[in-house]
C-alpha cells in the first residue's frame, strides 16, 4: 500500500464497532433526530504549523460530515455554538447547549508527532451531564481521515444502536481514463477514487462479495463479455465465467458461494447459478421467448429478483433461488430494470421509465406500490447501502452521468464523482479494518 504523505489522508483503515447501550435505539427511519455538536478538536500544542492546523480543521469537518450523513443525526452548525471553549466536560455549561436543543457533545483531543496521530473522542450527554463513550485511537498519519471514519462509525453505534457506513466504499465504472469504461473504487463520500481494472475496453455491472474482499463484474478484457472477479487484498483480477456468448450482470449470494448471472443462449438470455467453489452451473430460467437479466439476491438468500420481458416489456420478477415460484413484482411503468434488494429485506429499488425519463423507484414488498425518488434528469442503476438507509445511483442531471447518493426516501442527494462519465455504482458491505 502506498502512502502519499501527511496531508493526503485517504488510505484504507479498519473498524471495530463500539459495544454497550445506545443513546437511542432506532428500529426504523423517522424514529427521531439526535441533535449533536461536534466541537473543534482540542490540540496538545499551541500550533502544529499551518499544514497540520489545516489538516486538523479538515478532520473535524470529516467527522461532522460522517455523522451528518446519518438520517438519525442532526449535526448543529458550528456558528451556533457558544463562544466559550470546551476542552474538558467539566467546562460544559448545560443551559448554553440545551437552549439550542443540543443533546450530545463530541469533544475530541488530537495529538501527533508528525508520523502518527492519536485521537481521543468523548461523547457527552448534555441532558444527562454524563459521559457516554471515551476511547483512544491511533494510526499512521497517512490514515488520519480513515481513522476519523472509524471514530464516527463507533459514535454512530453509541448514539443509535445502528452500525454506520462511513468506512464503506463504492465501486463504479468511469470513462475518465482514456475514454474506456474501467472499474474504480472510492470511499463512501467520494474520496480516494482509484482505478482497479485495466480492461482498456468495457467493464460493467460490478457487485461486491458479502465479505467485501472481492468484486464480480463483466469485462471485455479478452474481447468477449465474461465475468471476472477482482480480489481487493491481492490486487488481482481473474476470469470466473467464460462462454462463447456473453455473460453479464453478476450478483453475489449472501453467503458468497454463488454468482447468479445472465448468459446468452442463441440470441436469448437466461439466468444461471454459478458455484464459485466448484465452478458448477445450474440453469434457473427457461424462457426461449424472453430475456432475463440483472439478478439480485434477497438478504436471506432464498429468493432472487430479476428483470424479464416475458410480459412484453421489461419488468421486475421474483423467484425462489432454484428458479421456481416465479411471480411478477412491478406493473406500473413500461420499462423496469436493475432491481437491488434492500439489506433489510423489506424493499427493492430499481430503475423505472416514468413518463419520458428513467427514475429511481422503491417498492415496499408488503405494500406493492412503487414510490419514485427522483425527478430531475435521467436516473438509473440504484444500489443499497449496507445499512438500508441510503441508495447510490447514476444521474445525468448536470449534463454528464455522475454518481450520487441519497437517503432511501429521496432526500439529501449528494454528488460524489466529477471526472468523465460515471455509472454502475455498487456499495460495499461494512469492513473490519486494522491499522498499522
Amino acid at each position: 500500500m502506498k502512502k502519499t504523505g501527511i496531508i493526503i489522508i485517504l488510505i484504507y483503515v479498519s473498524v471495530v464497532f463500539a459495544q454497550g447501550d445506545a443513546w437511542l435505539q432506532l428500529s426504523d427511519y423517522g424514529a427521531g433526530l439526535i441533535r449533536v455538536a461536534v466541537l473543534n478538536f482540542n490540540t496538545k500544542q499551541e500550533s502544529y504549523g499551518a499544514e497540520w492546523d489545516s489538516t486538523i480543521a479538515i478532520l473535524a469537518e470529516v467527522l461532522r460530515s460522517d455523522l451528518r450523513f446519518s438520517p438519525f443525526i442532526e449535526v448543529v452548525d458550528t456558528s451556533l455554538y457558544p463562544k466559550k471553549k470546551v476542552d474538558f466536560p467539566k467546562n460544559i455549561e448545560p443551559f448554553q447547549w440545551t437552549s439550542m436543543g443540543i443533546q450530545v457533545l463530541i469533544i475530541l483531543d488530537f495529538s501527533t508527532d508528525g508520523y502518527r496521530v492519536e485521537m481521543e473522542p468523548v461523547v457527552w450527554s448534555v441532558t444527562g451531564m454524563s459521559r457516554m463513550y471515551k476511547k483512544k485511537y491511533s494510526s499512521d498519519a497517512s490514515q488520519s481521515r480513515r481513522l476519523v471514519h472509524r471514530i464516527s462509525d463507533d459514535i454512530h453505534k453509541v448514539l443509535t444502536g445502528e452500525d454506520g457506513v462511513a468506512q464503506t466504499q463504492i465501486a463504479f465504472v468511469s470513462t475518465r481514463w482514456g475514454g474506456k469504461k474501467e472499474l474504480y473504487i472510492c470511499d463512501y463520500d467520494g474520496y480516494a477514487q482509484r482505478r482497479i481494472s485495466d480492461a482498456r475496453s468495457v467493464v460493467l455491472s460490478p457487485d461486491w462479495s458479502p465479505t467485501g474482499d472481492r468484486i464480480a463484474y463483466m469485462s471485455y478484457l479478452n474481447d468477449n463479455p465474461d465475468i471476472y472477479i477482482y480480489d481487493i487484498y491481492k490486487n488481482r483480477e481473474s476470469i470466473a465465467i467464460r462462454h462463447s456468448q456473453q455473460s453479464i450482470t453478476p450478483s453475489w449470494s449472501p453467503d458468497g458461494r454463488y454468482l447468479c448471472y445472465s448468459r446468452e443462449l442463441s440470441g436469448n438470455s437466461e439466468l444461471y447459478l454459478f458455484d464459485v467453489r466448484t465452478e458448477e452451473e445450474t440453469r434457473l430460467t427457461y424462457t426461449p421467448y424472453a430475456l432475463e437479466s440483472s439478478p439480485s439476491f434477497s438478504p436471506n438468500g432464498r429468493e432472487i429478483a430479476f428483470t424479464s420481458d416475458r410480459s412484453g416489456t421489461p419488468q421486475i420478477y421474483i423467484m425462489d433461488v432454484m428458479g421456481t415460484n416465479v411471480r411478477r413484482l412491478t406493473y406500473e411503468g413500461g420499462y423496469n430494470d436493475g432491481a437491488d434488494w434492500s439489506p433489510r429485506g423489506d424493499k427493492i429499488c430499481y430503475t423505472s421509465r416514468f413518463q419520458y425519463s428513467f427514475e429511481i423507484a422503491v417498492i415496499d414488498l408488503a405494500i406493492g406500490t412503487p414510490v419514485y425518488l427522483t425527478s430531475v434528469g435521467s436516473n438509473e442503476n440504484p444500489y443499497w447501502s449496507p445499512d438500508g438507509y441510503h441508495i447510490v445511483f447514476e444521474s445525468n442531471r448536470t449534463g454528464r452521468y455522475q454518481i450520487y447518493t441519497m437517503n432511501w426516501d429521496g432526500t439529501e442527494v449528494r454528488r460524489i464523482t466529477g471526472l468523465g462519465e460515471n455509472s454502475s455504482a455498487a456499495w460495499s458491505p461494512r469492513y473490519k479494518w486494522t491499522f498499522d
